[in-house]
């Protein structure tokens, strides 16, 4: 629904998400799925997927996995007890404007899964959305008209600025956008958060040739960056959107359909070099690092610059963006990416999205930021976590030393820390752990262990419970976690993560690599570490 909603055609209109109401009329707490503020007025919709019926005045939902719930009170009557819960809420914080006292209030049910034809004496035809409706924003209109035509005085208009006060206010602090599609769990959608500021780093993306955006982990870089190359792409741009981590290159792969596809590539870095550049096995192996962060980058340039202007333009993008910039600004990787884009760095549209503190693969970081500075860009710096719950960023802070102050979720639970003597009694309460979160109904697919060392070389590798290997674009085996290294994991999130390894970082690395394995966490984080080791640390 929400991607419909995308296509709404309505003048200055702000499409709010799961609006909590508080204050609602009848009941401790309410909620709006959908909240439109728009010059016609406020409207509530409530969205129920799946099978629908009402049969003896009791409805009955049916989930994507054949689930009844029944229910007394249908969705018609709780949107508007939400309608009018809302109305009352916002003729009571914005009494003093006159616009206030005749705004027009809506509401309407959407059932985007099936034609609707039920009827009952609750039931509105006039506010049904179904699937046979073919424009949302005539249907949104409908909604406004048929709540018009009973409503006893002449609407006012709601001006810009009002319209965008009502948004704050109702946001609270917060609007919501669809997050990325779980990793773990394909059918589970969630939704992140947004602050206010990130809404006006959408808005303002759209204006500037460069940008520079900043921000802590968890504060919505990716989630800003994808949806700037979705909206660049639509316009009919060629995009390429780079990261320097593979797996989540594979991962927002997913989560584009067949024409995106087209218009929109999505890479990693070394993979890009890898299309032009035949990788030499046999130098590549006696040194690594030295022949992906040099050698290749080098051939690369080489390859570009021999070409002529017609197949150089032949390649060209329209629109660069750099997500996990920090690992990728390096004046190596930009000078190619200077001549990939149409007009240049100078000239050529690109957005550059990072997080210094994550830095760990790139020495050159300060002499890139240097390079990209020279060019006049637009520049943000992101402060509100909208990932990890207070619990678990306050203890990423501790462990790593990085502030974090600011989270949009005010409670979860507790950091849980998991000590051990040796392997064997690791391996007991690894179990035990397990089989207590698969008795609390939790698809262990949702949990990830997160190592500095790859699986071979990794504790749990010893443990003998089934794993599956972060690979490239799958889909976890259900009830069985996942493995990644920290550095594989980076940009990437999880329901529940468990550190593992902990007293195998590097002392140097030590603070840089808590800090980004405990933000990968949104609801959930374990540490199971030696206790000698977390008794040192003072982590206790």
């Amino acid at each position: 629904m929400f991607k419909v909603l995308q296509d709404l055609q309505l003048k200055n209109a702000y499409v709010l998400h799961s609006l909590g109401l508080p204050k609602h009329q009848s009941k401790i707490y309410g909620e709006v799925d959908f909240v439109i503020v728009c010059d016609r007025g406020v409207a509530c919709l409530e969205i129920k997927g799946g099978r629908v019926a009402c049969v003896n005045g009791n409805w009955i939902f049916t989930d994507r996995y054949g689930i009844e719930h029944e229910k007394n009170e249908g969705p018609f009557a709780q949107v508007i007890g939400n309608m009018f819960s809302l109305r009352d809420s916002l003729k009571q914080h914005f009494c003093k404007n006159p616009h206030i006292k005749n705004m027009l209030v809506a509401s309407g049910v959407v059932f985007p899964d099936i034609a609707f034809y039920n009827e009952s004496q609750e039931i509105i035809p006039e506010i049904v959305y179904d699937s046979t409706t073919e424009n949302i924003s005539d249907y949104v209109n409908a909604v406004f008209d048929y709540w018009q035509g009973r409503a006893h005085v002449t609407p006012s208009k709601l001006p810009p600025a009002l319209i965008k006060e009502i948004a704050d206010y109702l946001r609270g602090e917060f609007s919501f956008s669809p997050a990325l599609s779980d990793r773990l769990n394909e059918t589970e959608r969630h939704l992140v958060r947004l602050t206010a500021q990130q809404a006006q780093v959408m808005e303002a993306l759209i204006d500037n040739l460069h940008l520079m955006i900043e921000g802590n982990a968890g504060t919505g870089k990716t989630l800003l960056a994808l949806d700037y190359a979705r909206k660049q792409s639509k316009q009919g741009k060629r995009v390429l959107y780079l990261t320097y981590n593979k797996n989540l290159a594979n991962f927002l792969q997913m989560q584009l359909d067949d024409h995106e596809r087209d218009i929109l590539t999505i890479i990693n870095l070394h993979a890009l070099f890898g299309q032009y550049i035949k990788v030499d096995v046999e130098y590549m192996q006696k040194n690594v690092q030295y022949y992906f962060g040099s050698v290749l980058p080098g051939l690369f340039y080489e390859y570009l610059n021999q070409l002529s202007t017609e197949q150089i333009q032949a390649i060209q993008y329209d629109v660069i963006v750099l997500d996990e910039g920090q690992d990728i600004i390096k004046p190596d990787y930009l000078y190619s990416l200077d001549l990939l884009l149409k007009g240049g760095l100078e000239k050529g549209r690109w957005a550059v999205f990072y997080d210094d503190k994550q830095n760990i693969y790139n020495p050159e970081y300060e002499n890139g930021i240097e390079l990209l500075q020279s060019y006049q860009s637009a520049k943000f710096k992101l402060f509100v976590n909208c990932r990890n719950t207070v619990q678990i960023g306050t203890f990423g802070s501790r462990v790593s030393g990085v502030p974090m102050n600011e989270f949009i979720h005010e409670n979860g639970e507790e950091v849980c820390c998991i000590t051990y003597q040796d392997s064997d009694e690791f391996s007991v309460k690894l179990h035990q752990l397990l089989s207590q979160l698969k008795t609390e109904k939790i698809d262990l697919r949702d949990v990830v262990f997160l190592s500095p060392k790859k699986y071979s070389n990794s504790i749990v590798h010893e443990s003998g419970i089934a794993i599956d290997e972060l690979k490239e674009g799958g889909i976890g085996r259900k009830n069985v976690p996942q493995f990644a290294t920290i550095q594989g994991f980076k940009g990437l999130d999880a329901k529940i993560v468990i550190m593992v390894d902990v007293e195998r970082i590097r002392d140097e690395a030590y603070a840089q690599y808590m800090y980004i394995a405990t933000t990968r966490a949104r609801a959930l984080l374990y540490i199971i570490v030696s206790d000698e080791f977390w008794r040192s640390h003072n982590a206790k």
